[in-house]
């Protein structure tokens, strides 16, 4: 099974800081993890460096981090970081 975390709004440094019990509780439930990204408009550093942070931790658990619904900024960000490919 695959949980699956839906985010809104920003993907900022308050974003990223309000949701990180959730990113450590899913990293240690053993499972995958689907990141909804289709209602975020603007990603920053603190944005990525959250999903970097869930991606290896999940990576470490021997599970795997998706991240779905990227367009716009996130998109041209993690592709430009070479992310986007690695968390499709």
């Amino acid at each position: 099974m695959t949980e699956v975390l839906k985010i809104e709004g920003d993907f900022d440094a308050a974003a990223a800081r309000e949701i990180k019990p959730r990113l450590e509780e899913l990293a240690a439930s053993g499972q995958s993890v689907t990141v909804d990204l289709s209602d975020v408009e603007f990603i920053d550093s603190s944005g990525v460096g959250a999903l970097v942070f869930l991606h290896k931790r999940l990576i470490a658990s021997g599970q795997k981090l998706a991240v779905t619904g990227l367009k716009g900024q996130p998109l041209e960000l993690l592709t430009y970081l070479r992310l986007a490919d690695q968390l499709a």
